[in-house]
């Protein structure tokens, strides 16, 4: 029987503690972030992961601080073999790391040492990335940095957008999780250092990073898109108006009435029925099928041309 701390905040590392507190072969502590105010209500709700814990009758510890001297006692305590951290949200101090017997080891969503750091799903699909995976990594002072024990890949779909690919990341980790365990079981845990030269970041996103460049090239402009959907979502302006696009498609060479390349980028080429077109720096298109206007419910591309009264030959920017 193995001792083990899970550190996790995020509905990400929900299947990862399913999976460990159904074996029941273990003894588990589950460690989340305090409850917090949320949505548009700001109401205070606890965490996913408290959720699941509490769901399975489990205790939860949720300090304000996790390296402050009452939380290092806590997981003295406990002697745990391995931290597996997950989405958890606070950097763990060294009197932390050196805690378990074998070692904390977090499950990060990239294939180290590409995209180490906050968003490494949201910036694999912007810079269109056609595989990704997780690591499963031991931890130390550096953020991302640790010992490799094993990897995992995916391929990602040319229309995947970043939350879908978040989810199936997220049940990809859960199904490795065995593989991990019996490697700590056993003893014969691999430790493969990353390569320096290799290493890319994956800085946190913020609001702006969703502003869309008509101007750039088509298949660059629907990676932003794809790469920011849900969070923080991909926009535009009509006549002043922000608008965030939820749901969209890629047309590689529109071969349509009119000459794209002669257009001025973020132009409405034309509109159907459930569609707008926009053109983009090169033969590239856009169809937009999905959208928000600022201070309104998201609406069908339909809705949005009956309501706003969008025509060809409009600009978008």
């Amino acid at each position: 029987m193995l001792k083990i701390i899970f550190m996790g905040t995020a509905d990400f590392g929900g299947p990862v503690l399913e999976k460990l507190t159904d074996s029941r072969e273990n003894k588990i502590a589950i460690i989340t972030q305090p409850d917090r105010p949320q949505g548009r209500g700001r109401k205070i709700l606890p965490t996913p992961i408290k959720k699941i814990a509490l769901d399975k009758g489990l205790e939860v510890f949720q300090p304000e601080n996790i390296n402050d001297e009452e939380s290092i006692k806590r997981l003295k305590e406990f002697n745990p073999d391995v931290i597996l951290v997950v989405a958890y949200g606070q950097i763990l101090s060294n009197h932390i790391l050196n805690i378990p017997k074998t070692g904390c080891i977090n499950i990060h969503g990239s294939l180290l040492p590409k995209y180490r750091g906050a968003a490494p799903i949201n910036r694999a699909v912007i810079n269109g990335e056609k595989e990704t995976g997780i690591t499963f990594m031991f931890m130390n002072k550096k953020v991302d940095a640790g010992d490799i024990i094993f990897q995992e890949k995916i391929d990602i779909s040319l229309d995947e957008t970043c939350g879908e690919l978040y989810y199936r990341l997220s049940a990809l980790s859960a199904e490795a999780l065995p593989k991990l365990l019996e490697k700590i079981k056993s003893g014969k845990i691999e430790r493969i250092s990353q390569d320096i030269k290799l290493v890319t970041f994956a800085r946190k996103m913020n609001k702006e990073d969703g502003k869309i460049d008509w101007s750039n090239k088509g298949e660059k402009v629907y990676n932003l898109i794809r790469g920011t959907i849900p969070f923080p979502g991909a926009f535009t302006y009509y006549k002043g108006r922000k608008l965030k696009i939820t749901r969209a498609r890629f047309l590689d060479d529109y071969q349509g009435e009119t000459d794209t390349v002669s257009l001025k980028s973020g132009r409405v080429v034309k509109i159907e029925k459930d569609s707008i077109f926009i053109s983009t720096g090169d033969k590239g298109i856009i169809k937009i099928l999905r959208l928000i206007p600022a201070g309104s419910k998201e609406l069908t591309a339909e809705q949005f041309v009956n309501g706003y009264k969008i025509k060809a030959e409009d600009i978008l920017g």
